[in-house]
């Protein structure tokens, strides 16, 4: 068996990545983690293990200031940068054994306190639970999906309920009808990169949470590396931004990634019009289903969107805060809260 750690994917050919971890969610391919590592958003590293010359395993980690029931420290956490994908690939114990110990030594190389996986679909957490038997699992906000069976929007909402349906007509026709919103879609990242910043920084404001504010230099990179993939969504009042989109999309995945609305032209209900255009162009686009993140779940169940479970692994470095973490989440579990 080869180890080989890193700090850029690029170590291992696009060609070959993309086959091991599949097309199906564009935040695990090649190019995604391109981009982050050329926006410089989050300091990667990695670990590939090969047999007979074949990629076998992997873990894609960053060192990350990530506060959890809590607690905030420093650790090595292990998912897709900026996305809801885990980012531990193994069918293996052995190879779970051997990235487990790389990781470890990563973790004492950049001083880090402790060692997160992060969101596991309900199967991958079955599977590789026995795998991380020194780990103490826990829950996780629950990520939106909608199945897209359907041969146009107005398909689609025909499926909802009838009172929900005309919440939703009345919504389209006082944004494109009444206030004359219009709607660009592009991949030119580069031009409307401070369009996407304000507005994904003014609700990062509101909830005082920057984690995952992509800043200008991100969308530099998004152009160099993910033109054909993803696409910005910006709503317009005149020439006036009101909110945008990011998604990211496979031929049968479509991912929203990041979104933003400027407070000051709420009344507009542009960020509603923002997710009922997505959801028809992933229609158009004939894909199978659109993920829409673990946020406002009051709406989205309105509108017939499914929950999909998702779990992380823990461990600390100390052994008496290991001790204690096993216990908070033991109880934090009976008032089912979750991270």
């Amino acid at each position: 068996m080869e180890v080989i750690t890193s700090h850029t994917i690029r170590d291992i050919q696009e060609k070959e990545w993309n086959l091991f971890v599949g097309t199906f969610r564009p935040d695990r391919l090649h190019s995604w983690f391109r981009t982050v590592e050329d926006s410089t958003i989050r300091s990667m590293r990695y670990v590939f293990l090969r047999e007979q010359k074949n990629l076998v395993a992997a873990a894609c980690a960053y060192p990350y200031r990530q506060k959890i029931y809590g607690i905030e420290m420093p650790f090595l956490e292990l998912r897709s940068p900026l996305a809801t994908s885990h980012a531990f690939f193994s069918r293996d114990l052995e190879h779970s054994r051997v990235l487990l110990e790389q990781l470890h030594d990563i973790q004492e190389e950049e001083h880090l306190k402790g060692i997160l996986f992060l969101n596991f679909a309900q199967k991958e957490y079955d599977y590789l639970r026995p795998h991380f038997s020194s780990f103490t699992p826990f829950p996780m906000y629950e990520n939106t999906y909608l199945d897209l069976p359907f041969t146009d929007f107005d398909d689609y909402l025909s499926s909802l309920h009838r009172k929900i349906r005309g919440n939703v007509r009345n919504t389209i026709n006082k944004t494109k009808k009444r206030w004359k919103l219009k709607t660009v879609v592009t991949n030119e990242f580069s031009k409307w990169k401070s369009v996407a910043s304000y507005l994904q920084e003014q609700v990062c404001t509101h909830h005082q949470d920057y984690r995952w504010y992509l800043p200008e230099r991100f969308y530099e990179a998004l152009e160099k590396n993910c033109q054909d993939t993803a696409e910005l969504l910006i709503i317009f009042k005149d020439d006036i931004p009101l909110a945008y989109g990011l998604t990211l999309n496979s031929s049968l995945s479509c991912h929203c990634r990041a979104a933003g609305i400027d407070p000051r032209y709420r009344k507009y209900q542009a960020y509603f019009l923002m997710y009922y255009e997505e959801i028809a162009r992933a229609i158009e686009r004939n894909q199978q289903r659109i993920y829409f993140g673990t946020t406002a779940y009051t709406f989205k169940d309105r509108m017939g969107f499914e929950k999909e479970n998702l779990y992380g692994f823990i461990r600390l470095k100390n052994p008496i805060n290991n001790t204690a973490i096993k216990s908070f989440i033991t109880l934090s579990s009976l008032w089912n809260k979750r991270f």
